[in-house]
Parts: C-alpha cells; structure tokens; sequence
C-alpha cells in the first residue's frame, strides 16, 4: 500500500524558480481566478487515483513556501469525484490532501472514460480520455554507477513496440519510508519520453542514468515505471519536462500547458503502466 501511495502522486511538479533582479513596487495587479488542477495516476493493481489542486499566483508559492501550508492551501478536499464507464458512474472515494482513489474502475484498453469533478468551492469541471494498454518491460536491470564524484542508478531496460503508433513515459523513483508534504508536490522523479518514431525493428533498448539530491546507495530501492502513453499526455509531459519545473504543479502563471479539462488545467488520463520495485546492488 505504501509503494502504490507514493506512485499514484510521482507525476507533481511544479513552479517556475529562477534568480531574479530585485523587484519593482507594483499593484493593482488583477488576480487569475484558480482553476481545479487534475492529475492521475494508474498502479499496476490498475487501482485510480486523482489529485485535485487549485491553481495559484506566481506570487504566492516559492521553493521557500513550506510544503504542508502550500499543501492545505491549494488541496481540493470538498470534491466528489465520478468517472462514466459506458453507462455506469464510478464515485472515487476521498483519501485526503486532494486524492481521490477508486479500485473498483474497470480498465479496458480502447474505451472512452469521462470524468466529472464537482467541488463545492471551486466548481465543475469534466475531461474524457480513452485508456491505454500495458505495454511491460522484456528486460530490467538498476544498478550503481559511480562517477568518481557522485554515486547513479544506471538503469538498462528494453521493450517491444506493437505495430500501432504509440508514445511512452519511464520514470524512475527512489521510495522512502514516510511520506511528507513535499513528497506529494515536489517528488523527486526521473522522467524520460519516448516517441516509437524513434524505435526501429519493434524493440526499444534504453539506459539511463539518474541522478539524485542525495547519492544512491547500494540497498536502495526503487521504483521503476514503463507507461505506454496518450499523444495528448505525451505533448503535456514534453512541455512539463522541457520547462524543468521544481515545485507544485503546474501552478504558476501564465498556466500554458496543454490540458484535456474542460474548464480546468492538468491532464486526465488513464493507462496501466508496468511497475516493478528493485533494489540496486
């Protein structure tokens, strides 16, 4: 249970942080109204979480903002959460700090799922999305790298692409024992994209080597991810990674990240991805 709560929030990132001059008086600025803010995420158990957020102001969160006040501020947690399959509604059940989970959604690869968010303070908002199939890892091995100055996790994997046209995400986390506001809003995860324009003869064969604030460890354990993604959610993850956010999702202003809400920010998606825990060695 552990290992699924932490991978149902490893998708958070945040607000732009960049050394600025020092600031002209200014006022009279008009505030955006915050919209709901949707993320999700699919465990190998195919259980559903959703966090939901609300946007704020470049001006009101930083890297020195505390991470449970910036919590309290911006978790939605007066939804009620539905997702349409066919002709049955699916209401997710509320786990606290905005998350939303279900374990009862069927997912069948191809269908078209619709969800509807009503929050009491913030209003309405609805997405659609179609699920995707798992593609799984057909090799996989994470060990140590040493550098000479800092200490890796060098992970080697490879896959096959089916025939159709398909886009990927691999993401690679080290899990701790507690999980801490800043888990949520800032967790610390290795993101690589992957576009099957670049796979040739049906197979993909991948290394990575990660990076960490704090060295790894032989004995560490992580957690690593292959999804087999939506265009959509490719193009939003692309713009997220290419901007190198580092703090609470997606939050600042202007928001100008592709979204599929209607009425709101973020991504609803739904793909099963391959999960596997390994210790490094």
């Amino acid at each position: 249970m552990r290992v699924v709560s932490v991978l149902c929030i490893c998708v958070c990132a945040g607000l732009v942080l960049a050394c600025f001059p020092e600031p002209l008086p200014v006022g009279n600025i008009p505030q955006l109204k915050p919209k709901i803010v949707v993320s999700t995420q699919v465990t190998s158990s195919q259980s559903v979480a959703v966090l939901l957020t609300k946007s704020v102001g470049a001006l009101d969160a930083s890297e020195d903002s505390d991470p449970q006040e910036l919590l309290d501020q911006i978790a939605i947690n007066d939804a009620v959460v539905t997702v349409q399959f066919q002709d049955v509604a699916y209401e997710f059940f509320f786990l606290g700090n905005g998350v939303y989970s279900s374990v009862d959604l069927p997912l069948i690869p191809g269908y078209e799922y619709k969800l509807t968010v009503e929050s009491m303070s913030m209003g309405v908002v609805t997405a659609s999305t179609i699920a995707k199939k798992t593609v799984p890892f057909d090799f996989l091995q994470a060990n140590i790298f040493y550098t000479g100055y800092d200490t890796l996790a060098e992970v080697s994997y490879s896959f096959t692409d089916p025939p159709e046209k398909n886009f990927y995400m691999f993401n690679v986390q080290r899990l701790s024992g507690e999980l801490e506001a800043e888990d949520i809003l800032n967790p610390e995860v290795f993101v690589d994209l992957i576009d099957d324009q670049d796979i040739f003869d049906g197979r993909y064969q991948g290394r990575n080597r990660v990076e960490s604030k704090r060295d790894f460890m032989p004995g560490d354990t992580v957690a690593i991810v292959l999804s087999n993604i939506s265009e959509g959610y490719y193009n939003f993850m692309q713009v997220r990674k290419d901007a190198r956010f580092n703090f609470a999702e997606f939050l600042g202003e202007p928001a100008n990240y592709p979204t599929n809400v209607n009425g709101g920010l973020g991504f609803f998606n739904l793909h099963v991805p391959d999960v596997r825990i390994l210790r490094l060695e």
